[in-house]
């Protein structure tokens, strides 16, 4: 503390301390000096702060509405921090300086069962042996290549398989009437001529 032997000393020096507060480089009257130090700013007023510490980034320090210290919690966040499961990426929670990015693996989609129509197709053989392929539905399991398939992609579903049968084959015959009942072509038989029924005898 300076210890002053005069009036103009001290006041002198209140001039000097008032001025390297205010900035001001003009003389200072003393009968002036109640006026220049109202002015002083003694500080900022804070009492309308209303950021959190949720608010701040960390660890960023501030202060709150009344003055106490206080330290953000807002987590800095990069490319890094992404985390990526099928085609689905997580982003936590945090700032991000920069645009942030995350590249995501291709992987098998899921390809449920699916029931499809067959037209189906008989073919006979001259010795009555009938193939016929597959008819009505059957259900398949498509095929899809490995990734992500776009919205209203189409795929093709094939369907093979055939299955085979061997009738009774029956030649050309006649049939001879008679007065009691008589299967002419037995079920499940091909016939690889014209069966006859004969005339009635007059």
């Amino acid at each position: 503390m300076s210890v002053h032997n005069s009036l103009t000393s001290l006041f002198s020096d209140i001039a000097d301390s008032i001025r390297a507060k205010t900035g001001s480089t003009e003389e200072i009257p003393a009968d002036d000096f109640p006026e220049y130090i109202e002015a002083i700013e003694a500080g900022i007023d804070i009492s309308d702060t209303t950021a959190t510490a949720s608010d701040v980034l960390s660890p960023k320090v501030f202060y709150t509405s009344d003055g106490t210290q206080a330290t953000g919690t807002i987590a800095s966040k990069s490319s890094t921090d992404l985390t990526a499961s099928g085609a689905t990426v997580t982003a936590p929670a945090g700032y991000y300086a920069s645009a942030a990015s995350k590249s995501v693996s291709s992987g098998s989609a899921t390809t449920p069962a699916t029931t499809v129509t067959v037209a189906p197709s008989i073919s006979v053989d001259s010795a009555g042996k009938i193939t016929a392929s597959n008819s009505g539905t059957k259900s398949v399991t498509p095929t899809v290549s490995a990734g992500y398939v776009s919205s209203g992609t189409a795929g093709t579903i094939t369907v093979n398989g055939s299955n085979t049968k061997q009738l009774t084959t029956k030649a050309a015959t006649t049939v001879t009437p008679s007065t009691s009942a008589q299967t002419a072509v037995s079920a499940g038989t091909y016939c690889t001529g014209a069966i006859t029924v004969g005339a009635i005898p007059n």
